[in-house]
């Protein structure tokens, strides 16, 4: 039976995955994929080809594939330009010491207990704007006591714990992934009990992460462009990943999310790639597919069906994003071995109310870039962590996001 049989075989209501819910993540990351369909998806793709050994996964975000790949027993590799995302795949794939991890969580007490009082608040440009004073000085204290890890697997896991604490006691809001301030009563009324909620996280999530040994990850930060330039023409088993799906300005803003816990956590346990990254709350997601505008190309006549009927400004924006995905999208076709498989999970974002064929434009990529479609799986999206509405439109007020996703399954032809 081929793959794309197998994938048949399954009902069209299984892959909504309907019931399920990742109630307790490490760290509330935006967008995840849900887990059980990629490991689903990556269990039949080895079982249909047992010459697979690894997996990559180029914009790896929280490291969903990447953990699903590695419980199969795959080597895995990812990249990703966000510090955080890539601190916390660093922590769910290499795990906790079993011996050494509930000592240092009771080490880790103690300094929190020693330190109460007894420094001064960290700071940042904006803190303020950010944070209320008793909760800055609870952070500072969280901050302090994480540095006095020497273990830097715990240390890392801590961090995380920290990012999800710090994200919960900032005065930004939870209904967008953008940097919103609160309204002024919901912050004066934050009850800063930070130091009681970081212990209670680390809890609840370091019996999940005990292991024995890390196996062969290599997980980096950066662009995916120059990382995937690095790696060697036709060499690479299994490419799975989620890209973005437009400008990390217009879709899901992972850089804004993101930057309040990068900027409290030490930096030397970060994999800050370029210090720009930490100038501006916005300098992750402008760095990022699409992020800066380019001028006009040539190739922006072959992308004309997937922007017609958008304003001339959004065009520009949508025509960059495009121009970077496909420099990417060469790359991936490049590195992967002759027969093996792209498994891409896809949505059609809205520009204008329109909406962006970004599933049909793959199909174009696909056939350009020496690849054939396998096979590709329909969705409802349930569970997803996206916002129910996104932008504005004058005309339309505010406008749904996806409700379905597409995995692209496509096989690179072998010569």
């Amino acid at each position: 039976m081929t793959l794309a049989e197998k994938l048949s075989a399954y009902t069209e209501e299984y892959w909504d995955f309907s019931e399920y819910r990742n109630e307790t993540p490490l760290v509330r990351y935006p967008a995840v994929m849900v887990a059980p369909m990629q490991a689903c998806i990556i269990k039949e793709i080895i079982s249909a080809d047992e010459t697979i050994k690894e997996v990559l996964d180029p914009f790896c975000g929280s490291g969903i594939v990447l953990q699903e790949g590695k419980k199969l027993g795959l080597n895995v590799t990812g990249f990703d330009i966000n510090p955080l995302a890539t601190l916390i795949t660093q922590v769910q794939l290499e795990g906790l010491p079993a011996n050494e991890t509930p000592i240092s969580i009771t080490n880790l007490h103690s300094r929190l207990a020693l330190l109460i009082g007894n420094i001064a608040p960290f700071s940042f440009r904006n803190i303020h704007k950010w944070f209320n004073d008793d909760v800055i000085l609870s952070l500072s204290v969280i901050r302090q006591a994480i540095l006095g890890e020497p273990n830097s697997r715990i240390r890392r896991f801590f961090w995380c714990c920290f990012a999800e604490t710090v994200k919960r006691f900032s005065n930004t809001r939870t209904s967008t992934f953008k940097l919103h301030v609160k309204e002024q009563a919901q912050i004066d009324s934050t009850v800063d009990d930070s130091i009681e909620y970081f212990k209670s996280h680390i809890q609840e999530n370091y019996p999940r992460l005990i292991t024995d040994g890390t196996g062969d990850v290599c997980i980096r930060c950066g662009d995916s462009k120059e990382l995937l330039s690095l790696i060697p023409q036709e060499s690479i088993d299994l490419i799975c990943t989620s890209p973005p799906y437009g400008d990390n300005h217009t879709t899901v803003t992972y850089g804004q999310f993101s930057i309040l816990p990068i900027l409290w956590i030490d930096k030397n346990d970060l994999m800050i790639w370029d210090d720009r990254l930490l100038e501006t709350f916005t300098a992750i997601d402008s760095s990022s597919l699409g992020g800066k505008i380019k001028r006009k190309k040539d190739s922006d006549s072959e992308y004309s069906e997937y922007v017609s009927g958008i304003s001339a400004d959004k065009q520009k924006k949508v025509l960059s994003f495009l121009s970077d995905y496909e420099s990417i999208f060469k790359l991936l076709a490049k590195s992967l071995r002759p027969g093996k498989l792209l498994v891409l999970t896809l949505g059609n974002r809205r520009v204008d109310n329109r909406e962006i064929p970004f599933d049909t434009f793959n199909d174009m990529l696909a056939h350009k870039y020496g690849m054939e479609l396998d096979s590709t799986i329909t969705r409802n999206i349930v569970g997803k962590r996206m916002p129910c509405k996104v932008s504005n439109i004058k005309e339309h007020g505010a406008v749904k996001s996806m409700s379905k996703e597409y995995v692209k399954i496509y096989r690179k032809r072998s010569e």
